[in-house]
């Protein structure tokens, strides 16, 4: 692999390695960490999978009725097959740049003796062996999983199984990725180039909302083991569906309507596999012409312009003021950050929908709070150009502290303000007029003092270091996120639906809470004078020389 090979063969290995690289990462193939703890993190999930499956049909398998078993068995065939067009949505949606060749490929290439044709094939064959080997270790674990623990008195041929569940899961995540990437074909081509950017981008963040909205929903799929028996007329227009048809044929049903859906889920997939060849061969004949004699214009700042005036008033710090008015217009200029902040807000949108449905109404405001605030604390890790840092570098000498305080009022008036008024009628509308005053008082002191615990050990102006992912375990990140949620979303929700119905006792508490709050932020401010801010991120070093190194 150390040689040289073909042209064709080193374009696609060129492509195929470098479809996570980002300019955000300041060390080239550092997201392999991440690759690696993703990994670690399936493995253990799938051991959590076998463990509770197993139970769940060492049960089923006892019945003296096989019908249990057999609905049980559909409706996790059908939950492996929305798990995996999920997972391959989400996958392709971060990928949504780099589904076609762009801008910077031909400015990278334009000096080799290449031709346009070599670089599309060999992008399309990077790109369609990156999804299937994704779509691939997507659904190998479960092919195995899944027929050892349903093997038994009631169980298939174990062959069988394994193919059943292996191919329904592969062949619907292609359907999905070449939908999307077909998608993204049609966009490319059809609307105008400086229209282009913005639209993608609209298109980007909407997939990406809806399917981690989706979530949710296609967890709770092995609990309609009850319903597995129904056959509604809209069968045909389900594509998860058409696999779960291809899945019980595989697996050795005969049944007329099973073998219906195996062809639709056939034709679907050759219909959306050709759709996606005739985008790419179309844009083989546009794109490269539309990028390189038609380039869009710079987009303009957008998504977080606060009035200026307004902004000088809240602000009269001129150094607070410059790093406020650098964040907002670094998120209106640049893709990825705002991507960012659209998946935070499209998971705060699944879980506060969630949690209005399963909990109470003050779990909304304190779901938005916690994911919109820890989305701009990661976010604001993310560089922009470290080599335009020099600025805030020559001002950091003994203000520190007021750059910081930009970070600060930006994380006040973007995330907590609009939080708190735009859900103050759900709580209204949920706990009456005095409980809900109440309960938004209690959510905005949360809020205020989670702000101050994210920015304790925040020494940095935004976008303006180096970013080392997967430093920490992506498992111990999880761990973390999970454990946070549950304590403030749950446990804080349901302690403040309690104390919201005691007037007494809500002030007595809301005062002591808000002097907590304020110790917080003394402690942090007086605090500030004593360290640097940082402007690189680097690794660990492997032993520490305690600074003796030159005796």
């Amino acid at each position: 692999m150390r040689e040289t090979g073909s042209t064709g063969f080193e374009l696609r290995r060129h492509f195929f390695a470098r479809f996570f690289d980002s300019d955000l990462v300041a060390t080239p193939g550092q997201w392999k960490i991440v690759a690696a703890g993703l990994v670690a993190v399936v493995f253990s999930l799938a051991l959590i999978f076998a463990q509770a499956y197993y139970a769940k049909y060492g049960a089923l398998k006892k019945l003296d009725v096989i019908e249990p078993y057999r609905m049980a068995l559909l409706a996790d065939a059908l939950f492996l097959i929305c798990l995996a067009m999920l997972l391959t949505g989400l996958f392709t949606t971060l990928l949504w740049p780099n589904l076609f060749p762009g801008l910077r490929d031909y400015m990278t290439l334009a000096s080799l003796p290449i031709r346009t044709r070599q670089i599309f094939l060999a992008k399309f064959a990077a790109l369609f062996s990156f999804a299937a080997a994704f779509a691939a270790s997507i659904a190998l674990l479960p092919g195995v999983i899944l027929p050892m623990v349903v093997a038994g008195r009631y169980a298939t041929h174990s062959g069988r199984q394994i193919a059943a569940v292996f191919l329904s899961m592969f062949l619907s995540s292609l359907l999905v990725f070449f939908t999307l990437a077909a998608l993204q074909g049609l966009l490319l081509n059809l609307t105008p180039v400086r229209l282009f950017p913005r639209l993608s981008l609209a298109a980007q963040g909407l997939l990406l909302t809806l399917l981690l909205m989706l979530a949710p929903a296609v967890l709770k799929i092995p609990n309609w083991h009850t319903s597995m028996h129904l056959r509604p007329d809209w069968m045909e227009w389900a594509p998860p569906l058409w696999f779960l048809g291809l899945h019980q044929v595989v697996n050795g049903n005969a049944e007329s309507a099973a073998v219906a859906l195996a062809r639709l889920s056939a034709a679907g997939l050759m219909l959306a596999a050709l759709i996606c060849l005739a985008t790419y061969y179309w844009s083989y004949r546009r794109h490269r012409v539309r990028l390189l004699e038609c380039p869009a214009e710079t987009e303009r700042a957008a998504g977080f312009a606060f009035p200026e005036r307004l902004v000088e008033r809240l602000l009269p710090e001129q150094r607070s003021l410059a790093v406020f008015a650098f964040i907002g217009k670094t998120l209106g200029r640049s893709r990825t950050h705002r991507l960012v902040v659209t998946a935070f807000l499209a998971l705060a949108l699944a879980a506060a929908f969630e949690g209005l449905l399963t909990l109470s109404p003050v779990s909304v405001p304190l779901t938005f709070s916690f994911f919109l605030l820890t989305g701009f604390a990661y976010l604001f890790r993310l560089p922009v150009e470290l080599r335009a840092n020099w600025l805030f570098r020559m001002l950091e000498p003994g203000w520190g502290g007021k750059l910081v305080a930009g970070a600060e009022k930006f994380l006040l008036y973007a995330a907590i303000v609009p939080v708190v008024v735009g859900t103050l009628p759900v709580l209204l509308g949920g706990m009456g007029l005095q409980r809900g005053l109440i309960a938004s008082l209690y959510c905005l002191v949360a809020s205020l003092t989670l702000m101050e615990l994210l920015l304790t050990r925040f020494h940095k102006v935004p976008f303006t270091c180096g970013y080392l992912p997967g430093r920490r375990p992506l498992i111990e990140t999880l761990v973390l996120y999970g454990v946070a949620v549950t304590l403030f979303v749950s446990i804080l929700g349901m302690i403040i639906g309690a104390l919201s119905g005691e007037t007494g006792w809500s002030a007595l508490m809301l005062a002591l809470w808000t002097g907590l709050w304020w110790r917080f932020r003394t402690a942090r401010l007086e605090d500030s004078h004593l360290w640097r801010l940082e402007f690189e991120e680097l690794e660990e070093i492997s032993v520490q020389t305690l600074s003796i190194e030159r005796d």
